[in-house]
């Protein structure tokens, strides 16, 4: 079919000319819809199946407002449902608001008796076992007054972090670097087609068809097993969720291999959005690290927790513990070495431009009009943030060490936060170094549950570095954000009290009502009192999990490779990929891989580099929301069912 101008995408990427303020009442208008009809709900599905909403109901949101908006004759810019976006992201975000109903069940389980743990909860984590507030399921029992309190503090100073060390990350990661950040057009470019819905622009047609297919298949990969347990109380699975394990099957010719094909097509999009070379890097290392190195590691005694019979799931944490854990280490602190060393010299060659060329001598210039706040500014409020933090944590915990509190909060979590960032604005994808906290804990010798609780000002602010360049690419600006924060968060934290104590007032939690928390909340409790009293019994768990001399290869790998990438010039990011792609699934790669090199030897050809590389965000984001409307659907047949079911309680 012939397009028209207006449906071809445009032969270079639009530049962002002008920043507009996207707050209004549409935002918060939006924010009420979601806090008082989607919120419920998600907690319900939480507690029910173990699903979450999410990010689905942001388009859903968006969808519905556009309608009314177009009912009401008048049109949203794309910075309005960017801030709409962004409004109910926040709202649905505050998981953590619901701590306390996971709390009172973690006091009272069997697993806290049996452990006799329940008595040494500090009473800024939970009421003591026998309290009032338990037996009268009450939110506003004064025995819950510290932990609420506690909770909406750092509710607002997690906010803080994120505005302030996210923002200086993305100054230098994509002002200062110019990194791609390849997931990021995902949701600007969604965003920009709704925005030009009534154009029928090259957009448009995009979002449509990616949501066409997310629809045809969400039908049978969600809809057809949610319908029919609902109807006949058995679940008809056409598709397996949300893949299909065949490590059993392959044991005897690929011991210790994890092998699983995911089921849910989403990643063939993931394959045409990410740059090809990181891919292919992705591609290459999990064959080469879990189909050939794991059974010689296996062979020569490194992989000994895996056993015969395991299942993907097992032979991955099993591998993990083993070896890839201190690996990954590794390549996390070579990926930091080299981003320092790259972040250097991208400051150094700025300078030197600026003073050639007779400019000012600013380090990161921020465009005229996006909004910005001075940068020092922005550190200034994490260092205020993160100071409170540590002040609270050593006012609740005053034997542990304040120095390890320090270290994490103005050393660990900035430079972690920036390797991340760096990552997802090379891959899309950001990396940390686990267990750091606990190792932490067990390593000082302290001695006491009330620390596993404690405030630590540990984090990754990597992530927040994308939030901003899907800001930017849709003109919309930060001020706006800023200005929807200061009403979201309160109204995130008043809606999640108020339902969390409605949903408890009707009933026990875990309950027969709720098979997914009566399921998996017991062992749940069993591996938190695991940790909780291995600082104060004691154990050499993680002394037989870090390995320093993996750890040290991993650093050696990256600091190797990327001097030879650099020699052959070879794409960097194909050592990216490579760190991406070392412990992950080797047969998950496939298809992402498959997509990349059709993505780059067919459509690309066919549509030309440029507009493939504008078309396939666009399709992601209709996909994603296609694929969300049918786990709407499905959702809302699950709570029709349980208001008209009689449950036994």
């Amino acid at each position: 079919m012939e397009q028209t101008e207006s449906q071809k995408p445009p032969e270079a990427p639009e530049e962002i000319k002008e920043y507009k303020d996207g707050f209004g009442w549409m935002a918060v208008l939006g924010g009420l819809f979601v806090g008082f009809l989607i919120v419920p709900g998600d907690m319900f599905m939480g507690l029910m199946v173990g699903e979450s909403l999410g990010g689905v109901s942001q388009w859903v949101t968006l969808i519905l407002f556009l309608e009314i908006a177009k009912r009401c004759r008048r049109e949203l810019g794309k910075q309005e449902i960017f801030i709409l976006f962004a409004f109910t992201g926040t709202i649905l975000g505050q998981g953590g608001i619901g701590s306390f109903i996971w709390m009172q069940f973690f006091v009272q389980s069997p697993a806290a008796e049996m452990f006799e743990i329940g008595d040494r909860i500090p009473l800024w984590v939970a009421p003591p076992p026998g309290s009032d507030a338990y037996a009268l399921r009450s939110l506003l029992h004064h025995d819950w007054w510290p932990h609420l309190t506690l909770m909406a503090t750092f509710i607002v100073w997690g906010q803080l972090n994120f505005y302030s060390l996210g923002y200086a990350l993305f100054r230098i990661t994509s002002d200062v670097e110019r990194l791609p950040f390849p997931m990021a057009p995902i949701n600007a470019q969604g965003i920009t087609a709704l925005a030009e819905s009534e154009k029928q622009t090259w957009r448009w047609r995009c979002f449509t068809i990616g949501a066409a297919i997310g629809l045809a298949y969400g039908a049978v990969y969600i809809g057809v097993p949610t319908v029919t347990g609902v109807v006949f109380d058995r679940e008809l699975t056409i598709i397996p969720i949300p893949f299909k394990d065949f490590t059993v099957n392959f044991e005897k010719i690929l011991p210790s291999v994890p092998v699983a094909i995911g089921t849910n097509i989403g990643i063939i999009f993931i394959g045409f959005v990410l740059p090809f070379w990181m891919v292919a890097g992705s591609f290459f290392a999990a064959v080469l690290g879990q189909l050939i190195l794991n059974p010689i590691l296996h062979h020569t005694g490194v992989l000994t927790t895996w056993k015969p019979g395991m299942d993907v799931i097992d032979t991955g944490q099993a591998n993990t513990l083993d070896f890839w854990l201190s690996f990954g280490i590794g390549t996390a602190i070579g990926t930091a070495l080299i981003g320092f060393w790259s972040v250097g010299r991208s400051l150094r060659k700025s300078w030197k431009e600026r003073r050639s060329e007779g400019g000012d001598r600013k380090f990161i210039p921020a465009p005229l009009g996006r909004g910005d706040i001075p940068i020092l500014m922005a550190l200034l409020f994490y260092v205020v943030s993160t100071t409170g933090t540590i002040i609270i944590c050593h006012y609740l915990v005053p034997k542990f060490p304040i120095w390890i509190l320090l270290f994490f909060g103005f050393v660990y979590t900035p430079m972690v936060s920036y390797v991340s960032a760096r990552m997802v604005g090379l891959t899309g994808h950001g990396t940390g170094f686990p267990l750091v906290k606990e190792s932490s804990i067990l390593l000082t010798g302290y001695k006491g549950v009330d620390i596993w609780n404690a405030p630590i000002p540990i984090g990754d602010a990597g992530g927040s570095a994308q939030w901003f360049r899907e800001c930017e690419l849709t003109g919309t600006k930060f001020s706006s954000v800023f200005k929807a924060q200061v009403i979201a968060i309160p109204l995130a934290v008043f809606v999640g009290i108020l339902f969390w104590s409605l949903i408890w007032k009707m009933g026990e939690i875990p309950s027969s009502s709720y098979p997914n928390a009566v399921k998996f909340w017991p062992p749940r409790a069993f591996n938190g009192c695991l940790w909780w009293t291995a600082s104060t019994t004691g154990n050499d768990f993680f002394m037989s999990v870090i390995k320093p001399l993996f750890i040290f290869w991993g650093v050696v790998y990256v600091l190797v490779t990327f001097p030879l990438l650099a020699f052959f010039k070879l794409p960097e990011l194909f050592l990216w990929g490579t760190v991406r792609g070392l412990a992950g699934n080797a047969i998950g790669f496939i298809p992402e891989f498959g997509a990349a090199l059709l993505g780059r030897y067919y459509f690309a050809k066919k549509f030309g580099e440029k507009a493939w590389s504008q078309y396939t965000p666009i399709l992601a984001a209709g996909y994603g929301c296609g694929l969300g409307l049918i786990g709407m659907t499905g959702i809302a047949f699950k709570l029709i069912k349980s208001a008209i079911t009689q449950l036994p309680f």
